[in-house]
C-alpha cells in the first residue's frame, strides 16, 4: 500500500510538471514586430513600457520594436507582407486602405492631432490669411494643416513651398515665414531659444484628426486572432502605464533606448501629450468611427479620396457583437417540441376519454388546473416581455440622439471652435496694441506735421470706414493694377512694405488722392501706424461677431438637450416652428451648400412630445440631406388643415422608387452601404407619430421625396377632452 502510495504521488508530481513547462513562457513566447514610424523618444512611450513591465510577456509575446529613420515610409508594405507585423501609423491608414493594402487600425492613442502651423509672432503675418506669397515649410504626410489652409481659402500655389529640414532654426532665424510641426516637440525647441511664436491647429476650422495609430494586417487578424487582442491589450495597458509615470519612462527612454533627446525634452513632450491623448476623460485607444468619416470627408475635399467609402473591415472591433442564432432555434425548438408533445398528449387523452368518461374528466380537471396555472406564469412571462420590449424602444430613442450628436460633433467643433478661436486670436492682437504698440502709435502721431496729419486722418478714415476682407486673387489683381500705376514710385514695389500696407490699410480705395500719401517722406510710418490702429479695431469686431454667433449656437444646442422629464406623457403644448428652427441651426454646418425654404403658414401648435417629435425632424431631415448629398434644394412648410397641422420635408434628392414605397416604414429595412444604418429610423419616425394619434405618409412630388407628418392641433385635443 506505500509503495503505491507513492507511486501515485510520483505521477501527480510528474503530470503538474509537464503542466507548468507547457505553460511556461520559455515555450510559449511568440515572435512579434512592431516598426515604429520615427526616431525613438515619448511619442511611443507605452510600447517601451509594455515591453519592459513585462506586458507582452505576461500574453505570451515577444516583441521587437525598430525605428524608423526616414519617417512613415515603407511601414506599410512591411506590416503586410507577413503575419506577426505591427506598425504605428497615422490617419494615412484610410488611403492605404482605399489603395487595396489590407491594413486594420487597431487602437487610437493621440484623440487629437498634434500637427501644428507656426508664425513667428512678431512678424508680419497677423491671421492665416497673411500667408499668401510667404515662404513655408509643410512636414509630408501632414494632410491636415494642407486641408487647414484650404478651408481657408488658400491654395498651396500661392505659398513658396520650401522643403522641410525639420530644423527649427530655419523658423527662428527667419529663413521661412512659417513651419509646420508637432506641438509636442517644435514647442520645446522654440521655448527653449526664448523664441515668440504662434501655433494655429486645424481644430480651429473643425478638421479634427486623429493622432499616432497602431495597426496590423487582415491576415493577422484572421489568423491569429488571439494574438493580435493580446498585442493590442498589452500595448494599451503600457499606454496607461507610461501616462501615469512619465518621469519613471523618460529615464527609461534615455538610458535603454536613445540619448538623442535630453530628458528635459522628452519630459516636456510627455505632458504636452497628456492634453492630447486625454487619459482620464477617454478609455485609452479609444476610436469613433464617425472620426473616421470626419477624415473621409476631408480628405474627399482635398480631392485625395471619394466621399463615403467603406470602411468594414478597417476599423477593428475588440468586442466583436454576439451570435444570438443558437438561442433563437433552441427556442424554436422548444415551442415545437412543446407542440408535439402537447398533441402527443391530446390524442392520447382523447383516446383514454372514448374508453373511459368518468376518469377522462376527473383526470381532464386535474389537467386544467394545472394548465391554468401554467398560463398565469406564462402571461406573466410575457407581460415581461413586453416590459423589456418596451424598455429597448426606449433605447433605441436614446441610442438615435446619441448618434444624431455624433454626427453633429464635427460640425458643433467647428461652429464653437471657429469664433472661439477668432476671439482668443483677435484678444492677443489686441493685448500686443495695448502693451507694445500703443505708446509708440502716440509718439508717431505727435510727431507728425500738420500735412502728414491730414494725410494720416485721411487714410485712417478710409480704414475704419470699410472692413472688406480681399480674397487672395482680387488682392493679386489689385496689386498688379497698383505697380503698373506706380511703375515709376520706388516705394511702390510689388512686394514691398508700402504695397504691403496700402493693401492693409485699404489706402488704395482713395484712387489719385494716394499720391498724395506717397509723396510724404513719413508715408511709411503714417500707413504703418494706421495699420496698427486699424489691426485693433478689426480685432473688437471679429471679438464681437465670434461670440454673437457662438452665443447663438450654444443657445440651439442648449434648446434641442432640454428634457421633457416633467411632460413625458405627451400631452404637452409643442411649438414646431421654434423646434425646427432650433435644429436647422444645429445642422447650419451641413448645410452650406443646400438651399432651405421655408414656408411657415400657421403658428398653430400641435400635442405631442418635443423630445420625440424632434427625434422625427432630425431623422427625416438627416434622410434628406444623406438622399441630396448634401447639396440642392431642401423645403419645409407647415400649415393648418383642421383638426391637423401638417408638416412637409421636400428634398431635391434621387428619390425613392416605386418598388421599394411600401417597404421604407418597416423595421431593419434600408438602403444605405452596410455599416451606415440598422434601418429603424423610418419605423421609430412611425410609432413616435402613431403614439400621438397622428399618421407620416410619402407623398408624391415630381423629383425627390416628400414626407409628410400630421399631428393634431392642441386646441383639437382640448376640446376633445372636454
Amino acid at each position: 500500500m506505500g509503495r503505491r502510495s507513492v507511486s501515485k504521488n510520483f505521477y501527480y508530481t510528474f503530470f503538474y510538471c509537464l503542466l507548468f513547462l507547457i505553460h511556461s513562457p520559455i515555450f510559449g513566447l511568440e515572435k512579434v514586430t512592431l516598426h515604429l514610424k520615427w526616431f525613438h523618444q515619448f511619442q511611443f512611450a507605452g510600447y517601451y513600457a509594455a515591453l519592459e513591465k513585462g506586458y507582452y510577456k505576461d500574453v505570451g509575446l515577444d516583441v521587437e520594436i525598430i525605428e524608423s529613420t526616414i519617417g512613415i515610409k515603407g511601414i506599410h508594405d512591411k506590416v503586410i507582407q507577413s503575419t506577426g507585423q505591427y506598425g504605428v501609423g497615422s490617419n494615412e491608414l484610410i488611403q492605404e486602405r482605399y489603395a487595396g493594402k489590407p491594413v486594420v487600425v487597431l487602437a487610437v492613442i493621440f484623440q487629437h492631432s498634434p500637427s501644428v502651423l507656426f508664425f513667428k509672432k512678431t512678424s508680419n503675418i497677423q491671421s492665416i490669411h497673411d500667408l499668401v506669397g510667404k515662404k513655408v515649410m509643410l512636414t509630408p504626410h501632414m494632410d491636415e494643416i494642407v486641408a487647414y489652409l484650404k478651408k481657408e481659402g488658400i491654395d498651396l500655389h500661392d505659398l513658396q513651398l520650401l522643403e522641410h529640414r525639420f530644423n527649427p532654426n530655419d523658423l527662428i532665424q527667419g529663413e521661412v515665414d512659417a513651419y509646420s510641426g508637432y506641438a509636442t516637440t517644435q514647442t520645446y525647441d522654440f521655448k527653449k531659444a526664448r523664441f515668440q511664436y504662434v501655433a494655429y491647429s486645424p481644430r480651429v476650422a473643425g478638421i479634427d484628426f486623429y493622432g499616432d495609430n497602431f495597426f496590423t494586417s487582415e491576415e493577422e487578424v484572421q489568423k491569429h486572432p488571439e494574438r493580435v487582442k493580446a498585442f493590442r491589450e498589452a500595448s494599451l495597458r503600457g499606454w496607461q502605464y507610461a501616462m501615469g509615470h512619465q518621469a519613471e519612462i523618460v529615464d527609461l527612454i534615455y538610458e535603454k533606448y536613445s540619448k538623442r533627446n535630453t530628458k528635459e525634452r522628452l519630459l516636456f513632450e510627455a505632458e504636452q501629450m497628456t492634453s492630447l491623448i486625454q487619459p482620464v476623460l477617454v478609455e485609452m485607444g479609444y476610436m469613433n468611427p464617425g472620426r473616421w468619416k470626419h477624415i473621409n470627408e476631408v480628405y474627399s475635399e482635398l480631392g485625395m479620396l471619394p466621399r463615403n467609402i467603406n470602411l468594414k473591415g478597417f476599423i477593428y472591433d475588440p468586442n466583436p457583437p454576439a451570435n444570438y442564432d443558437l438561442i433563437y432555434y433552441s427556442f424554436g425548438f422548444v415551442l415545437f417540441s412543446f407542440a408535439v408533445v402537447w398533441l402527443v398528449q391530446w390524442r392520447r387523452l382523447n383516446k383514454q376519454y372514448s374508453e373511459n368518461l368518468k376518469k377522462q374528466v376527473e383526470v381532464r380537471t386535474e389537467e386544467l388546473k394545472h394548465s391554468n396555472e401554467y398560463l398565469q406564469v406564462l402571461n406573466q412571462s410575457l407581460l415581461n416581455t413586453l416590459k423589456e420590449l418596451t424598455e429597448a424602444q426606449d433605447r433605441l430613442l436614446a441610442s438615435e440622439k446619441l448618434a444624431v450628436l455624433g454626427q453633429l460633433a464635427a460640425g458643433m467643433a467647428h461652429e464653437l471652435n471657429t469664433p472661439l478661436g477668432a476671439i482668443v486670436s483677435s484678444n492677443q492682437s489686441l493685448a500686443d496694441f495695448l502693451k507694445n504698440k500703443i505708446n509708440h502709435i502716440m509718439d508717431t502721431i505727435v510727431g507728425f506735421n500738420k500735412d502728414d496729419s491730414l494725410r494720416f486722418n485721411k487714410v485712417l478714415e478710409e480704414s475704419l470706414r470699410n472692413q472688406t476682407f480681399l480674397e487672395g486673387k482680387m488682392e493679386r489683381s489689385i496689386k498688379k493694377e497698383l505697380a503698373l500705376q506706380y511703375s515709376t514710385s520706388k516705394k511702390m514695389d510689388l512686394y514691398g512694405k508700402h504695397m504691403q500696407l496700402v493693401m492693409e490699410t485699404g489706402a488704395f480705395r482713395l484712387g489719385d488722392e494716394l499720391n498724395q500719401i506717397l509723396e510724404s517722406e513719413n508715408s511709411l510710418q503714417i500707413l504703418e501706424t494706421v495699420a496698427s490702429i486699424s489691426t485693433a479695431y478689426r480685432s473688437n469686431q471679429i471679438i464681437s461677431v465670434a461670440s454673437e454667433k457662438a452665443t447663438h449656437v450654444i443657445k440651439a444646442l442648449k434648446s434641442y438637450l432640454i428634457s421633457d422629464k416633467d411632460i413625458s406623457n405627451g400631452n404637452s403644448v409643442v411649438d414646431l416652428v421654434f423646434e425646427i428652427e432650433t435644429i436647422l441651426s444645429l445642422y447650419h454646418y451641413n448645410l452650406n451648400k443646400v438651399t432651405i425654404i421655408k414656408n411657415y403658414l400657421t403658428d398653430k401648435k400641435c400635442k405631442g412630445n418635443r423630445d420625440k417629435l424632434n427625434q422625427v425632424w432630425i431623422n427625416l431631415l438627416n434622410n434628406a440631406l444623406q438622399a441630396m448629398a448634401y447639396t440642392g434644394r431642401l423645403e419645409i412648410k407647415i400649415q393648418s388643415l383642421d383638426p391637423w397641422i401638417k408638416v412637409s420635408i421636400i428634398d431635391s434628392g434621387i428619390g425613392i422608387s416605386d418598388s421599394i414605397k411600401e417597404k421604407i416604414f418597416d423595421p431593419f429595412f434600408t438602403t444605405k452601404p452596410d455599416g451606415e444604418g440598422m434601418g429603424l429610423g423610418l419605423d421609430i419616425c412611425k410609432k413616435i407619430v402613431l403614439q400621438m394619434d397622428g399618421k407620416i405618409e410619402l407623398e408624391d412630388v415630381p423629383k425627390g421625396a416628400c414626407f409628410s407628418v400630421w399631428l393634431p392641433t392642441f386646441d383639437s385635443f382640448v376640446n376633445n377632452k372636454v
